[in-house]
């Protein structure tokens, strides 16, 4: 690993390894992107040298720069992108529900990212009256039958507009679409 590319090895290499996103670390963030700066300037000052003479090796300087530079942003978007594609996948599997824990993991961009994207979604679905994180796989039975691993309480079921009541140890069968979100969530287990 050159010197160049060892701050965003190390971050691709930390989005990779983690469940969710790795804590955010700005300056790795900003040690590769001065990096990329000193590189296009070493490049452009290369190609002004008194003594540039458009040999081989006088055009082979300005165009490692490059394409150094060039490799360093592709890492950095595919770094950023990891991290964007893992903060709207929690909105799909918690219906929006992103813990405090894993908010602390975020740069402030990051949230507002993630809040903004949150504010589309339910838009959208308000504008078309849809509910599209209902439905994590496709229903094979409109009622499904669950056992309740915490204390939910009471709430009214978002397809039914039923008043419903969950405790700790109970086994029932319910409308799969006022349920399904708490069964992403963790808090009911689908028995079969």
């Amino acid at each position: 690993m050159d010197q160049y590319t060892k701050e965003v090895v190390e971050l691709l290499q930390d989005v990779e390894k983690a469940a969710f996103v790795p804590p955010s670390q700005p300056e790795k963030v900003e040690a590769v992107v001065s990096k990329m700066t000193a590189l296009y300037k070493r490049a452009n000052d290369l190609q002004e040298a008194d003594g540039y003479d458009g040999s081989p090796s006088a055009v082979m300087g300005p165009r490692v720069c490059m394409l150094t530079l060039a490799r360093l942003q592709r890492c950095l978007l595919a770094y950023l992108r990891c991290r964007m594609e893992r903060i709207e996948q929690v909105r799909w599997d918690l219906a929006g529900a992103m813990d405090d824990a894993s908010k602390a993991h975020l740069s402030r961009h990051e949230l507002r990212y993630s809040e903004r994207f949150n504010e589309l979604l339910a838009e959208f679905q308000m504008a078309y009256d849809l509910d599209l994180t209902r439905d994590y796989q496709p229903p094979e039975d409109l009622y499904v039958r669950v056992n309740v691993l915490q204390d939910i309480g009471q709430f009214i079921g978002p397809e039914s507009g039923q008043p419903l009541e969950l405790k700790r140890g109970d086994h029932t069968l319910l409308r799969r679409g006022d349920i399904e979100h708490l069964i992403r969530q963790g808090l009911l287990e689908h028995s079969r």
